[in-house]
This record gives structure tokens, C-alpha cells and sequence, in this order.
């Protein structure tokens, strides 16, 4: 054997970085630049292939699925690049409202001090920067990966590039008559202050109680039969939250319970309110849970939200956004914590005879991501789009193959989110964000008055309120102030968008919208990658933004990851403990190592509980090409490296099925199988590069003199099999494929860098 200057191992820690330096250096991921390179070489140029990645958060590192995720960006956009494709994967950043101004507010407790110590510009402004320092963190968690993304074009969502592009749209949709402000239910976190997304709510089992409560009848006659039949003088509900009896304006039964067939019309009188409101047949309500009879409380709760809105019954508000009981109630009750109303009435209605009993229960409550503040559904006064026309026309492309999702079984979710869609809140009470560019001419409050009073005056406002008016209550469309007439004042909109609603456009906003280069270039892109659990708040509003700004879907194809669970299937967090980071595992295995795993392990939308013995049986693999490598090279004399290097393969059986096992591979990838292609790779090189024909081709050549023509057909054969094994197991595990490659460049046996080649 020759020596050569070759570890015996491949030390993932101190190559990865001096790989991706070396991709970095060389300006492929910019694909203008690997347009011009295929130009040059006479290759083939297929057609541009673009994915706008998906961007973590800002405001802190990477996890798991963070990066895991990347790997599939990574693996198709290599894979492109190595058939005739200019390839961008387009990376950037989120801002990430609520999380980032919870994670932002709480580094400033540890410092002393409050948002409100900073006031709202000067917030921003240290939020911003705090969000720059972060996205470095999280770049290089990226690169470690092996993200072979071009960074020359990376964004942060509140870059002014994209927020004039995220007005516009919000200019246009206002113009169309899509935008407007509304009271709906919202999910009002009283910790953060702020109407929330489902998204950004969590279900958490805690303890609760059913309190069975009371109902009498308003009439006589009514309260004898119900006596009769059920031996009290009403409807008994049972509820687990007594406090929002107040705001009641129904019972509901469901109109085939014979039980309560003959109530439907009738009235009861709501108790401690003394207010009569009917029983209402509805056909939703499940006669076998509680009692078969529903308190109906349309402000605080979505389902009875939109039972109000079925049988036209009044919307009374009983909780504000500090979720303390408000309104319209007896006074002994306002500002009181709704638990401690709970309490309070139910103590009440005991001595009135009203309440049956309670039981205790556990039962699952919303809560905020970030803070864990049980959610309270509220009526509020937000900005609302509405969504209708933009899913009508999203539906359409999802049925006519245009936009395809995987798993497909996710694709009738989406098609089922579409023809069920709400009203989009897209307002936040939040500082950190876009603010919506909207200037009020007097005051918000006084405009919305006016929208709620048809054919009143600001006059008649002052009034009621006992205001004093500077304006004549009028909205403007700006980003500036306007200009104000004489005795008035612009009030600026103090809500932000919904993150949703600004991430919704990066796939154009990102190319630089319909003018620019890169849209012309670039748009539509090919794919979307990203988790399961955002399909309807990312990918739906991408699809139904897009169609509206551009006219084209922005993406034809949306693969779903799941998520990357413990190794007990249970989901990693810091408070359970069970949480691995990133760098653990790159440190200890290697991203190759890594990568393999979660293209085997995680199906499409399917959750991978991490698995660190299949990790470390990669990182063996990662190794065996590795020493199969050293072991070819090491058996080439350097007076056979020149004549080896020239060598043109002939047919032979070995590369027939060397060529068979590519086209497999290749196959996979089109189809999106990664964990076959990876499966495929890792078989055929261990057992059949390595265990068999390394084996058959030392026994022919074991005789043989040096530069003998057995020895270079033979040897020549062998690198010419590991060469493109390397090139098709590049997409899957890209450092210790390019490690070896350049191995063969400093003998000459190769050129350039491996994500340049072409698989043929």
C-alpha cells in the first residue's frame, strides 16, 4: 500500500466547517452564478428551481426540527444542482411577534427595566438589534447542517424591503373592500395583551370544575312542568366556567332530546342577572354530555360565537382584555379575576338554591405559548380580512392538481380548511412587528364609534363620551402622517400585523415583488417544506396571498415534516427536561450522521422520536466511506495516479449495476423518497461497494505488478465507482462526500468541488 497523507478516520468537528467554507467560497448557492458555471462547462441548463425556506425565529436558536427540517431543503436543492438546475434555497429570518416580544420583555425584566421604560420606538429599536445578534446564532446552527442556502440574498421579515412590500398588499386588499374592522371572538392572552392565533396557543390539562346551575323558567306554567318532569323549576346547565353566566343570552338543546322538546321557545330567567333569555333548539348540542342543556355565551366562547350569530342573539362582553369581569354586570363582580368570580357566583346561587353541585374535574385549557396564561375568548373591535374569495380560488388550485401536498392525506385538511375558512384577524396588540399603516383623524376609538353609529356625529360622540373631538374621525392609508388641517390630530394605528400575515408573503415578497429581477427569475418557486402544524397558518396563507399579489400559486408542491419528539415519543421541552440541542448531536456524531438519520426515520408529516443508537450507526457508515476511500486511494501507486486519473471505463457488470443503482436513487429524489433513496445509498455502497466488489477486485488485482493493465482497468473501475457513488450520496450526506472528493483532487483524480458535479 502507498502512503498517503489520509487520517484514518473522518473528524467531523474540525471538517465540517472547512467544508462549508469551501462551498461558501466557491458562489454556487448563488444560482446566477450556477447558471454561468453549467454555461461554461456546456452543460445542460435545465430550469431555475427555487424554495424559500422556511425562517426560524429570531430571537433565539435553533431546534432539532429547526435543522432537520433544513436537511430536506438541503438534500433537494443539492440534488438540483447536480442535474443541470440553478438552484436558490432562499433563507431569512423571522420576527416572530408575540414570541419575540415575550422573549424580549423577559430579558429586560432581568435587567430592571420594562418596555415601557424604553417607550415604543427605542423598544424596537433594541428588539431589532437583539434580533440581529440572534439570526448569527442561527445562521451558523444552519450551516452546520450543511445548508447549502445563498446567503447573499438573506432577509429578516421586517427588512424594509419587505414591509413596503407588505403594505401594498394591505393597500390593495383595503381598496378591494377585503380589509375592514370588526368585533369578533378573538383568543386574548390578559398576560401579553394581545389577540393570539391558534398557532400560538397551547392545551394544557389543569384542573377545573362542572358547576350544574339553575335555569328557572320565566312563566308559571313552565316552572310546574319542569318541577314535574326534572323536580326543579328549570333547565339545570352544567358549565365549566360559572363566571361567564353573566354574559348568557340562550340555553340550547338539541331539538330531537325529548326531554326538552317541548321548552324550545319558552324563556328562563338568567340568574343574578334576572335577565330572560330563550331556549334554543340547535341541532350541534350532544344530548349524552352534562345535562343536555348548553349555556350560550356568544362573547366568550367561538363555538357559541357562531351559534349567536346562527339564531341572532345579543353579544354581551363580561371580560376585558386584562381577562377581569366587565360590562355590564353587578358591580360587586367588576375587576374581580374570573376565578375568583367563578367562585363568587357559585357561592350565590348555593344560597339562592340554584347551584345542584360541583364537581371537580381535570379538562384541557388553552393557554399562551409563550407565557402559559389560560386564553380568554373575548369580543373585540380588530382588523379582520376576509379570506373567502382567496380560499375560493386556493381550492380551486389544490383540485386541479396545480398545487399538490404531501402526505396527500393533508391535502384534503387543507382543501377542508379552505371550504370552512373564518374571517382572518390580522391585527396584534403587540409593539413589535409591522405597525399597520393606518392614521386616524381624531382618534381610533372615535372612528370605530362612528362605524358602530351610522348616521351619528362626532358631535353626537362627545356627547356620550364626554370627549373632546380633534379630528373628524376619518381613516387614511399611510405610512407617514398626513398632513393635518388646523385644530386637528392623526392618531397612528398602535396594532401591528399578524406575523402570518407578513410571513404569508415571503415566497414573492422575498424575489423582491412583481417588478423586480428576481421575481421575473425566480417566481414561482418549485416547493415548500416546512412542519405539519403550520399548514393552515403558513403554506394556506402563502397559497391565497400569493394568488392574490401575483396571479400564480407560489409554490406547486408542499412537502410537511413532522415534528422531531424525545426518545420516548413524549414532546422535547426545557421544563420536562428532555431536550436535545443541535450542537450536542453535530458534536458528537456529525451532521451526516444526523442528516441520514431523519431522512430514514421522518415519513412525510409523520413525528420522529430521535433515535441516538441509528445516529451512531451513521456516523459508522459516515466512517465506512470514509476508510473504503482511504483503502481505494491507498492501493493506487503514484506511479498509477497519472494513467488511473486519464482512465475511461469500459461496460463491465459492476458499473451496469452501479449505473442501475444511481437511476434508483435518482428516481427516489424526484419522488421525494428520501428515506428510500437514503436506505438505497447506505445498503449498496456498505455491501455491495465495499463487502463485495472492493473484495472481488483485491483478489484480481492481488498478483499483479504495479502499472500493470489489469491493476489500472481494475483500479480505474473501482474509482470510477466510488466517484459517483460519492456524487449520488452527496445530496444525503454532503461533508464527508466532499472531504473525500477533495482527497481526490490533491491526487489529481478529481477537479473542482463535489456540489458542482453533474450526475449523469
Amino acid at each position: 500500500m502507498t502512503e498517503r497523507n489520509m487520517p484514518k478516520a473522518f473528524d467531523s468537528q474540525s471538517r465540517e466547517k472547512e467544508i462549508f467554507h469551501l462551498w461558501e467560497k466557491s458562489g454556487l448557492t448563488n444560482p446566477d452564478n450556477m447558471r454561468k458555471y453549467l454555461e461554461d462547462k456546456n452543460y445542460d441548463v435545465k430550469s431555475t428551481y427555487t424554495i424559500t425556506l422556511p425562517p426560524p425565529n429570531a430571537n433565539g436558536d435553533l431546534h432539532l426540527g429547526h435543522v432537520c427540517g433544513y436537511s430536506f431543503h438541503d438534500v433537494i436543492g443539492r440534488y438540483k444542482r447536480m442535474t443541470g438546475h440553478p438552484v436558490l434555497l432562499l433563507p431569512g429570518k423571522d420576527h416572530a411577534g408575540i414570541q419575540t416580544e415575550s422573549v424580549f420583555s423577559k430579558k429586560l425584566e432581568e435587567e430592571g427595566l420594562s418596555k415601557t421604560d424604553l417607550g415604543r420606538d427605542k423598544f424596537y429599536k433594541e428588539a431589532y438589534k437583539f434580533c440581529m445578534d440572534n439570526m448569527k446564532n442561527a445562521r451558523i446552527q444552519e450551516q452546520r447542517i450543511g445548508l447549502s442556502a445563498d446567503y447573499s440574498r438573506e432577509f429578516f421579515t421586517l427588512d424594509p424591503r419587505l414591509t413596503r412590500i407588505v403594505y401594498e398588499t394591505f393597500y390593495r386588499m383595503y381598496m378591494d373592500g377585503m380589509v375592514y374592522r370588526d368585533k369578533r371572538i378573538i383568543n386574548q392572552c390578559p398576560h401579553c395583551m394581545t389577540a393570539l392565533a391558534d398557532v400560538d396557543t397551547e392545551h394544557e390539562e389543569r384542573r377545573g370544575i362542572f358547576a350544574y346551575i339553575i335555569y328557572p323558567f320565566e312563566k308559571e306554567v313552565d316552572r310546574k312542568l319542569a318541577k314535574k318532569k326534572f323536580g326543579v323549576e328549570g333547565i339545570t346547565v352544567a358549565t365549566t366556567r360559572p363566571e361567564t353566566m353573566l354574559g348568557d343570552t340562550a340555553v340550547a338543546v338539541n331539538p330531537k332530546d325529548e326531554r326538552y322538546k317541548e321548552f324550545i321557545g319558552k324563556n328562563v330567567i338568567l340568574p343574578i342577572m334576572d335577565r330572560p333569555i330563550p331556549v334554543i333548539a340547535e341541532e350541534s348540542t350532544e344530548m349524552e354530555m352534562g345535562t343536555g342543556a348548553f349555556k350560550i355565551t356568544p362573547a366568550h366562547s367561538p363555538i357559541d360565537f357562531e351559534i349567536g350569530k346562527k339564531h341572532k342573539l345579543d353579544v354581551i362582553n363580561v371580560i376585558n382584555e386584562q381577562g377581569l369581569m366587565s360590562g355590564d354586570i353587578p358591580e360587586r363582580f367588576k375587576g374581580l379575576e374570573t376565578k375568583e368570580c367563578s367562585k363568587a357566583l357559585c357561592a350565590e346561587l348555593a344560597k339562592l338554591g340554584l347551584l345542584v353541585k360541583i364537581e371537580n374535574i381535570k379538562h384541557d385549557v388553552s393557554i399562551c405559548e409563550r407565557c402559559k396564561t389560560p386564553i380568554e375568548p373575548i369580543i373585540s373591535k380588530q382588523w379582520y380580512l376576509n379570506v373567502e374569495p382567496l380560499a375560493k380560488r386556493a381550492l380551486e388550485e389544490l383540485r386541479s392538481g396545480n398545487v399538490k401536498v404531501m402526505p396527500a392525506g393533508q391535502q384534503k385538511a387543507l382543501e377542508h380548511f379552505y371550504e370552512n375558512i373564518q374571517p382572518w384577524c390580522i391585527s396584534r396588540q403587540l409593539w413589535w412587528g409591522q405597525q399597520i399603516p393606518v392614521w386616524y383623524s381624531g382618534s381610533k376609538k372615535l372612528y370605530d364609534w362612528l362605524q358602530e353609529h351610522p348616521g351619528m356625529t362626532k358631535k353626537d360622540y362627545e356627547k356620550e363620551t364626554g370627549e373632546k373631538v380633534r379630528g373628524n374621525g376619518e381613516l387614511r392609508l399611510s405610512d407617514t402622517q398626513p398632513v393635518a388641517r388646523r385644530g386637528e390630530v392623526w392618531k397612528q394605528e398602535t396594532d401591528v400585523f399578524d406575523t402570518w400575515f407578513s410571513s404569508g408573503q415571503w415566497p414573492f415578497s422575498t424575489l423582491g415583488g412583481e417588478d423586480a429581477v428576481d421575481f421575473q427569475k425566480y417566481y414561482p418557486t418549485q416547493m415548500m417544506i416546512h412542519a405539519r402544524d403550520i399548514l393552515f397558518w403558513w403554506s394556506a396563507r402563502m397559497i391565497m396571498l400569493g394568488l392574490y399579489r401575483t396571479g400564480k400559486a407560489p409554490f406547486s408542491t408542499i412537502f410537511l415534516t413532522g415534528m422531531i419528539m424525545s426518545s420516548d415519543g413524549s414532546k422535547m421541552s426545557k421544563s420536562k427536561g428532555n431536550g436535545i440541542t443541535p450542537t450536542a448531536i453535530f458534536d458528537k456524531y456529525g451532521a451526516d450522521a444526523l442528516r441520514l438519520w431523519y431522512y430514514s426515520d421522518a415519513l412525510p408529516g409523520s413525528n420522529a422520536p430521535l433515535r441516538e443508537e441509528k445516529i451512531k450507526g451513521n456516523r459508522n457508515f459516515i466512517n465506512k466511506i470514509w476508510n473504503a476511500s482511504r483503502f481505494i486511494l491507498m492501493n493506487i501507486d503514484n506511479a498509477e495516479l497519472e494513467n488511473i486519473g486519464e482512465y475511461r471505463v469500459t461496460e463491465t457488470e459492476r458499473t451496469k449495476q452501479n449505473r442501475e443503482h444511481i437511476e434508483a436513487v435518482k428516481n427516489y429524489l424526484e419522488k421525494y423518497q428520501f428515506n428510500l433513496g437514503a436506505e438505497k445509498i447506505r445498503e449498496f455502497f456498505w455491501h455491495t461497494v465495499c463487502d463485495k466488489w472492493i473484495e472481488e477486485i483485491k483478489e484480481e488485482i492481488k498478483d499483479e505488478p504495479n502499472c500493470s493493465t489489469v491493476r489500472l482497468e481494475k483500479l480505474g473501475e473501482l474509482l470510477y465507482i466510488l466517484k459517483e457513488n460519492l456524487k449520488i450520496m452527496h445530496p444525503f450526506i454532503p461533508f464527508v462526500t466532499e472531504a473525500v472528493w477533495q482527497e481526490l483532487v490533491e491526487l489529481k483524480l478529481a477537479k473542482g468541488i463535489l456540489m458542482e458535479q453533474q450526475i449523469q
